[in-house]
């Protein structure tokens, strides 16, 4: 055999093995936030190491913890009007649209947005607390749920209902002092003000068969009733809040918008 022969048998013997350029589904996310919700990615960090200051739910949600995260936040809340009776129920609200409020729509965008699924259960997310004792930003261990990649846009919302939300929500409930029901009136708000929100990358169709999904369907698909049946109603020709917030019964807090005791 010649040697350029040999010389080639070389080469191809050393070739390094073949590796798949294919983004993971978080740097497919990453890119999709830079591009429309840049901002998004200073609240989520995709698959970035957890501070060890940071909490997963079940972690936050233990009766010492969650109780200490609340003290700090009435604290805050009450710091200008100390001689105030402090009120739990507008307080629990007001933290839990915070932590919602941050989450939500990074996750529902990732959801209906992307053709790989995240998996969006609790075990892979993790919250830092701002000092004031209120969600400030999310670490995600990104994987994808192959399940929910082969569902529908309204099943994977559903999905993220179900895995993602009811245990936010129940936790909060169970700790006293509020009802589920005004976290999820709440959490219908956010929800279809970022449904107005993705009409550059979802059409209006789509947009309505979500919005009468979220809204419009008493039951989930599991026959467990929908948290978010009639959160919003119709007036006006417009979806509108259906219950106030609470959140002007605290002091030094801005009244909302649209408030319903208008």
């Amino acid at each position: 055999m010649s040697y350029p022969s040999l010389q080639l048998l070389d080469d191809l013997t050393w070739q390094p093995p073949f590796t798949s350029s294919q983004p993971t589904v978080a740097d497919e996310l990453r890119a999709h936030f830079i591009t429309h919700r840049p901002y998004f990615n200073d609240i989520i960090k995709l698959d970035e190491p957890a501070p060890a200051t940071s909490l997963m739910l079940q972690q936050w949600a233990k009766p010492a913890m969650l109780d200490s995260l609340l003290a700090c936040y009435s604290n805050h809340i009450y710091r200008n009007q100390p001689q105030l009776a402090r009120e739990g129920k507008p307080l629990k609200s007001l933290w839990a649209q915070w932590y919602l409020g941050l989450l939500v729509p990074p996750l529902v965008m990732a959801l209906i947005t992307q053709q790989r699924a995240m998996d969006i259960d609790p075990q892979h997310i993790h919250v830092e607390f701002h000092e004031t004792g209120r969600a400030a930003t999310f670490w995600v261990d990104v994987q994808e749920d192959k399940i929910a990649t082969t569902m529908s846009l309204a099943q994977r919302l559903e999905n993220l209902l179900i895995k993602g939300l009811m245990p936010v929500v129940n936790a909060l409930e169970n700790s006293g002092e509020i009802n589920g029901k005004l976290i999820w009136n709440n959490t219908g708000y956010l929800l279809n003000w970022f449904f107005g929100e993705l009409r550059e990358l979802l059409d209006e169709t789509t947009i309505a068969e979500l919005r009468h999904a979220c809204f419009f369907e008493k039951q989930l698909r599991d026959g467990q009733d929908n948290p978010l049946y009639r959160t919003v109603i119709p007036r006006e020709g417009l979806l509108v809040r259906r219950t106030c917030c609470q959140r002007y019964k605290l002091p030094d807090v801005q009244r909302c918008g649209d408030c319903t005791l208008k």
